[in-house]
């Protein structure tokens, strides 16, 4: 599975619930064809970058926005799993837009293959050592004591 980060942009007049109905919506989908939800992030209101202009018109008649909100969906999924969810987004008339991202986690920056030039690693691998030392100066000290 793969780890994505889904960047969703909803109208700025959307009521709360609403929101929560399509977070848990997307989210159910990822589950269902077998994903993982990791965290559900909110941005909050922001401006847009340029004007959005919506699919349908609201209870209002307004078509264009230069608000919206902002929140990001975090899961594993597969391919297809990504595929279904963003029909659900598709077909919802509160988004705007929506972004699918391939996440990359801290530990992805690592440097396994080369663990001379990694300094996380280094720093493990000498807790370990003076951790293995002192276990043997405890046995030695553990074998004196039962000597005597």
């Amino acid at each position: 599975m793969v780890f994505y980060e889904c960047v969703i942009t909803a109208k700025d007049k959307v009521l709360f619930d609403s929101l929560s109905n399509i977070a848990k919506r997307f989210s159910l989908e990822i589950v269902k064809e077998g994903g993982v939800v990791r965290s559900i992030r909110n941005h909050g209101i922001r401006d847009l970058p340029e004007r959005f202009k919506a699919r349908n018109t609201d209870a209002f008649g307004q078509r264009y926005w230069r608000q919206g909100r902002f929140f990001s969906v975090y899961y594993d999924s597969n391919p297809f799993a990504m595929q279904q969810a963003e029909n659900i987004l598709r077909m919802e008339p509160d988004v705007l837009r929506f972004t699918n991202l391939k996440a990359r986690s801290p530990l992805d920056y690592m440097n396994t293959t080369r663990q001379d030039r990694n300094p996380y690693i280094q720093q493990l691998l000498k807790k370990e050592k003076a951790e293995r030392k002192r276990a043997m100066e405890e046995a030695r000290a553990n074998k004196a004591a039962e000597k005597k």
